[in-house]
């Protein structure tokens, strides 16, 4: 903890160091009158800014890149390009980042400059391979190697092989990961002063033999850089090696320590803005706790995880999320949710990690050699005297023909013999798919027969509501919205409730809303809608077993309640999140809901609604619904509904006869979302008052 300490110190120190640098920097801009001075200087205050991790650096390179682009500054303009790019890379923003280094690169081809070149095909690789476009990314990194080697630029070549490395270990190309990553580590001869290249390439290498099954050989590499890096006070370097290091530990069974390390680990990476490596670390938490036996913790973990993952764009972040979400809901015996991530892993795997995409990085890989072979021939032939090179061209062009054609004759036959046993298992796989699906089909439907029932029939609510409407119309084939009617003393009870969710969950916790609510007002005999509420609010949360610590189910549900006397023209309300309304003499009236919602009492305490209650006039119109409508996303611009115009649709229609008010509303609804997914349940109920 102390060596952390220290090394937040240095990076501290480090940091206002760069900080005095560039404000001396900016200081000395107003004198500087040269436009292409003037260039270079923001483009060189903004790489510190980027080395030093500010977003000021976007303030700067964009000011570069108006003034190279305003006056013709090719180089100037293609430099502000890869420094963004940088920028955007910095900040997970990987596909943004490749946009900028290919128009850096197209402005160095127009230049000539191969190492600018170089450099930004290099920073294109780094950026595809991590939202895992392999085939792009293998390309662009053997360009830029093959610049590199010409230049004789070794830091370039390292970091190049390093990458090519990282491309064929994904593809689980471990024989070529491991050639790739030890010729990186041979590069790193040339750099005796800087020995965390050489400690880069170590935990690549232990990575091939961890995923080979060879832990000892494994743990030795990751030991030997982190001493490298603990020596150079390198902190993310660091965390990777613990990380590593964790999951050897964790299939070594030697939990405390994994535990320990993780810990240390994500102490480190929180220190950096790369979302990425913090994803990584905690997917390792979440396999760790699911071997553990904590279920719970591990979802938790998966979910940030993924969350991290879909914002910095990694697929391969992506595949692993979802194949421990698929994993942990298996052990819970949640087979739908385990089904779901299942399909969500193998269609991303397929694009990913797929023959095509491998077979591609392959001939590139080949192509590559290929060249470089015929250019180190050729190189030879050019010093020979011209009779000799005629006849040993021509039979070292024979040879590689012969080697070609012999080459793609294998890869035809191979590619076909793979293309038939895939497309075999994909129709197996396609079959137990369909039979799953099926299966989940059916009792979905068998569900929605079910919760059918439960609802109340039409002609009772015509018997209890005479002047009445409801619009219902579930986003899938089970909804999480329900219609409740009843009556007792005079009174005549509705509700339009929204439960948490739609879909399977949200028809679970409807039939625990339903049946409370039937107790409520046939057992109890409550008619006070507050006193329902209060009876709601006590059931779910002890049938849910929310106020109890190792529970996380945390749903609930939103509502609006009415109990209505005829006779009296009596209306009284009680709401959570959802209000009613109530149209009288062209004026809407809104019955304001409760804040607090129902269920989800952790200290186990029943919450206290608020009781309205007002005196109605024949005609008036109340209306109660859950948010679906309002939430609807559709029109020309693809925005919300919102609650302003639900509102002036009710009093453009609240005088119309029932029955035309619901049909008005369904064909507003529909002309609204046009070819827009309907985004959640939808449910109003209208009451004219007699």
């Amino acid at each position: 903890m102390r060596r952390f300490f220290f090394f937040l110190l240095f990076l501290s120190s480090c940091t206002a160091f760069a900080q005095s640098e560039a404000d001396s920097l900016v200081r000395l801009l107003p004198g500087i009158s040269s436009d292409t001075a003037r260039v270079n200087m923001l483009n060189r205050i903004a790489k510190i800014y980027d080395d030093i991790s500010d977003s000021t650096e976007f303030i700067y390179s964009r000011q570069a890149l108006a003034l190279a682009q305003k006056t013709g500054y090719t180089a100037g303009e293609a430099r502000a390009h890869v420094l963004i790019g940088l920028g955007m890379q910095g900040r997970s923003n990987f596909t943004q980042a490749i946009q900028e280094e290919q128009l850096a690169d197209t402005l160095y081809a127009q230049l000539g400059d191969t190492l600018g070149r170089a450099k930004a095909l290099g920073n294109m690789a780094n950026n595809e391979y991590y939202i895992g476009d392999y085939t792009s990314a293998a390309d662009h990194s053997l360009r830029s190697l093959r610049f590199y080697e010409a230049l004789g630029n070794h830091t370039g070549i390292f970091a190049n092989r390093l990458t090519l490395g990282n491309v064929s270990f994904d593809q689980n190309d471990f024989s070529e990961a491991l050639k790739q990553y030890k010729l990186a580590l041979a590069e790193c001869r040339y750099f005796q002063d800087t020995p965390n290249m050489a400690a880069r390439a170590l935990v690549s290498i232990g990575n091939v033999h961890n995923s080979l099954n060879e832990p000892d050989s494994a743990a030795a590499n990751y030991i030997t850089a982190d001493s490298i890096f603990e020596k150079i006070h390198a902190g993310y370097e660091t965390s990777v090696c613990l990380n590593n290091l964790a999951t050897i530990r964790q299939s070594q069974h030697r939990y405390a320590e994994t535990r320990q390390l993780l810990i240390r680990c994500l102490a480190l990476r929180r220190a950096t803005p790369d979302s990425e490596s913090v994803c990584s670390v905690y997917q390792n938490i979440g396999s760790l706790s699911r071997d553990l036996g904590k279920p719970d913790s591990a979802l938790l973990c998966y979910y940030y995880s993924l969350k991290l993952a879909h914002f910095t764009g990694s697929r391969s972040q992506m595949l692993n999320c979802y194949e421990g979400l698929a994993s942990t809901y298996a052990d819970l015996r949640r087979f739908d949710s385990a089904y779901y991530f299942l399909h969500r892993y193998k269609e991303l795997n397929d694009s990913v990690a797929g023959e095509e995409s491998v077979n591609a990085v392959n001939q590139l890989k080949q192509r590559y050699a290929s060249e470089k072979q015929q250019h180190h021939i050729d190189l030879i032939e050019s010093q020979r005297a011209a009779d000799k090179a005629n006849s040993e061209r021509n039979i070292a062009l024979l040879v590689i023909g012969i080697f070609v054609l012999l080459t793609l004759v294998t890869i035809t036959l191979y590619r076909y013999r793979a293309k038939q046993k895939t497309n075999e298992a994909l129709e197996r796989q396609n079959m137990e798919i369909t039979m799953q699906k099926k299966a989940i089909t059916d009792s979905i439907n068998y569900a929605k027969k079910i919760q059918d029932s439960i609802l109340p029939p039409l002609h009772v609510v015509k018997e209890i509501l005479p002047d009445s409407f409801i619009l219902y119309e579930p986003k899938d084939v089970v909804s999480g919205d329900f219609f409740w009617v009843e009556k007792r003393d005079g009174f005549a009870i509705f509700s339009a409730v929204d439960c948490t969710g739609h879909g399977v969950p949200g028809a679970l916790m409807s039939v625990v809303g339903f049946n409370l609510l039937t107790q409520a007002v046939n057992e109890i005999g409550l008619t006070k809608p507050a006193d329902i509420l209060g009876h709601l609010d006590y059931g779910v949360n002890k049938l849910l077993r929310q106020s109890e610590e190792e529970n996380t189910v945390k749903d609930g549900m939103d509502l609006a309640l009415c109990s209505y006397h005829a006779e009296k023209r009596l209306l009284q309300y009680a709401g959570v999140f959802n209000p009613a309304y109530v149209v009288s003499a062209g004026e809407l009236i809104v019955l304001k809901a409760d804040k607090f919602p129902i269920g989800i009492n952790v200290d186990g305490v029943t919450d206290t609604y608020t009781h309205h209650e007002m005196t109605l006039k024949p005609g008036d119109m109340i209306y109660v619904f859950s948010d679906g409508y309002a939430d609807q996303f559709g029109g020309p611009l693809g925005k919300k509904f919102k609650y302003n115009q639900f509102r002036d649709l009710l009093l453009s229609i609240w005088q119309e006869p029932v029955d035309i008010q619901e049909k008005m509303l369904r064909d507003a609804f529909h002309r609204w979302r046009g070819n827009h997914e309907q985004v959640d349940d939808i449910l109003v109920i209208g009451v004219r008052v007699k």
